[in-house]
């Protein structure tokens, strides 16, 4: 079509495709000027349902005169195509403005207060976008930013699919209510925009599983995310603004999507007039004599208020299964009917297809098959404590494995008892030692928070398997405990275990150098402190994220890696000896050396301490450096 009429355009450039059609540049014969021709798929066309809902809504649309609506001129059909022709926008839409990564936090909510403008003026007019996403999202000169697919929208109270069962809208930024109920209002498009606004804050999807399954999971199952926990630059304050905009019942979202943008302003205009932080539960011992200097950042292992995690082998439901098990019964099947009946439809390309299950003849080859049963050990802490009213546990693996040039993989389901959700795994042979990292969510401080959780085994002569399950958080809840693995028979296609050979090639992560022996040197301006630690890191099979802790007996330091960098990040109250309570909060980063190293040989990083809400307030800045003295 390229450089061909259409109709009373001429189709010059295409400068966009997606799951709604493709984007042209055009020259428009009768008005004599550039714009946007946006052509939806041929298929369309021959759904009533959609035609007639696409010109009422278009319509609708055109009628708009919010600043940050992009014009529609015209819109119809030619040639057996619908069309929209809108005001050509030369910029960036905000998904290519994020590959570059996270937004500034003033930036990325300028963005969206002028989209929640846009918006409100289509909810005014009981017009429902419901398409709400980074790509619907043109950000021009100046950051002006515009909301399009108007004309693909719906009004208040309609079906979200057309006649053939094309599904309008996105997984990433789907409102619950529009997989349980099939019906929506506004509240879905305040739902969307607070998923974008974590989009921007963070770099990430609220909830980004490589899978239908996962993202809808996660919308329907698993609390809102945290921007702090991966940015820690972030007011925690931010965190309340995204848990209310992505309440799963709508009544608790805001009641306007302006009001979402107000809220996540003063967030970051006044944070601590909102934050909740509950620093009892962060006491940490002090090194230093200087009331404005605070040494020690990390919560002792042996201090009571410290309470450990429940073991991985018993976990709540949590994270720790495609669909939790909070979930309703009528929303779990509303998930099965949608998976069931539209991912032969949707409408963003090349939707990822479901992992199939093995057949029931599928012999029990492979170095690690079977079903086996799981003894977990008492939790004791990373340096070894013992760990109060731990206890052992048992489970159950069925276990499939696959060898082949890219290595050995295994996938395995894990039950306890008929009353506990079951888990999926996916194991690796890295040097000859099975290794699972996963994540879950779980309370730590009595904060919901995300845990990694890492399992890794060895071969023993007699045919078992042995090694340690361990876990650990960004706020410093950590844990371990031995792992014993003996096969009991041969696994069937009732056991449900995935196919290995469907599982993605892992991707190796430079993080995972950081392990080993370290001595770490904590310079502030006046005073050196140092202490000699154990490093684990622990790394998703994707390697989008990293958890590395440096660890003693009675030391804690979680990193996360993400974006190329570590980042440490806590607070914790502390007496002032002039009066009062302080609250202390570190910040660091750690670069990835340059070139990569296998160990890493040393991170440096620089940071910021500020101490507040005391006589003892004060602002530090110091270097923080870890080097390696062996394995």
């Amino acid at each position: 079509m390229e450089g061909t009429p259409f109709g009373r355009y001429r189709l010059i450039e295409l400068i966009g495709r997606g799951g709604m059609g493709e984007v042209w540049r055009a020259f428009d014969t009768e008005t004599q000027r550039v714009v946007a021709v946006k052509v939806l798929p041929a298929n369309l066309a021959s759904d009533p349902m959609f035609e007639q809902r696409f010109r009422r809504e278009a319509l609708a649309a055109a009628g708009l005169t919010d600043p940050h609506v992009v014009p529609i001129h015209h819109f119809g059909e030619i040639e057996g195509r619908l069309y929209v022709d809108m005001r050509l926008i030369e910029g960036r839409d905000l998904q290519t403005v994020l590959a570059d990564g996270p937004l500034e936090p003033s930036r990325a909510i300028g963005i969206v207060e002028q989209v929640a403008s846009a918006l409100r003026a289509a909810h005014r007019v009981g017009l429902v976008h419901r398409d709400v996403k980074p790509s619907n999202i043109l950000v021009a000169e100046n950051d002006f930013a515009y909301l399009i697919d108007f004309g693909i929208a719906r009004a208040a109270g309609e079906t979200q699919m057309t006649g053939t069962g094309n599904v309008i809208g996105t997984w990433a930024y789907l409102a619950p209510e529009r997989v349980t109920s099939g019906q929506s209002d506004a509240r879905a498009d305040t739902y969307a925009l607070a998923c974008v606004l974590h989009e921007c804050l963070t770099g990430s999807q609220p909830f980004p599983g490589k899978s239908i399954e996962q993202q809808i999971g996660g919308h329907l199952g698993l609390p809102p995310p945290r921007p702090s926990v991966l940015r820690g630059e972030l007011p925690a304050a931010l965190d309340e603004v995204i848990a209310t905009g992505m309440a799963k019942n709508p009544d608790d979202r805001y009641a306007a999507v302006t009001e979402l943008a107000a809220a996540a302003r003063a967030a970051l205009t006044d944070p601590v007039g909102v934050q909740k932080v509950d620093m009892a539960s962060r006491a940490a011992p002090s090194v230093s004599d200087d009331e404005t200097q605070v040494a020690d950042r990390r919560p002792s292992a042996t201090d009571p208020t410290l309470a450990a995690p429940h073991p991985p082998a018993t976990p709540d439901a949590r994270g720790r299964k495609k669909f939790p098990a909070k979930m309703a019964a009528a929303g779990l099947t509303a998930v099965l009917v949608v998976i069931g009946t539209v991912v032969a439809f949707l409408v963003w390309p090349e939707p990822r297809k479901p992992v199939p299950k093995p057949p029931a003849a599928l012999a029990n080859t492979g170095p690690f098959t079977g079903v086996f049963t799981v003894d977990y050990g008492p939790e004791t802490t990373l340096g070894g404590k013992p760990i109060t009213d731990s206890s052992p546990t048992k489970r159950q693996w069925a276990v499939r494995s696959q060898c082949a040039a890219r290595g050995c993989v295994a996938t395995a389901v894990s039950r306890a008892t008929s009353d506990k959700p079951a888990s999926d795994l996916v194991f690796d042979d890295i040097g000859g030692v099975w290794i699972s990292v996963y994540t879950a969510r779980w309370k730590c401080h009595d904060q919901d928070v995300e845990q990694f959780r890492a399992i890794s085994l060895r071969p023993r002569p007699d045919g078992s398997l042995f090694g340690e399950a361990r876990a650990e958080d960004a706020e410093g809840c950590s844990s371990t405990r031995t792992v014993t693995v003996r096969r009991t028979g041969d696994v069937g296609q009732a056991d449900g275990v995935d196919d290995p050979t469907a599982v993605a090639p892992r991707v190796a992560s430079p993080a995972a150098g950081a392990r080993g022996r370290y001595h770490e040197t904590l310079s502030f301006k006046t005073k050196t402190y140092e202490y000699d630690l154990t490093s684990v890191t622990d790394c998703l099979r994707d390697a989008t994220r990293c958890m590395t802790v440096f660890f003693a007996p009675d030391v804690v330091t979680p990193l996360v890696f993400f974006n190329g960098s570590w980042r440490q990040n806590n607070s914790f109250s502390r007496s002032c000896a002039k009066g009062g309570t302080s609250t202390v909060r570190n910040t660091v980063d750690f670069p990835m050396p340059q070139p990569p190293q296998d160990p890493i040989g040393q991170l440096t990083g620089r940071g910021h301490q500020e101490i507040s809400g005391s006589a003892c307030a004060a602002n530090n800045d110091y270097e923080d450096k870890y080097v390696r003295t062996g394995d």
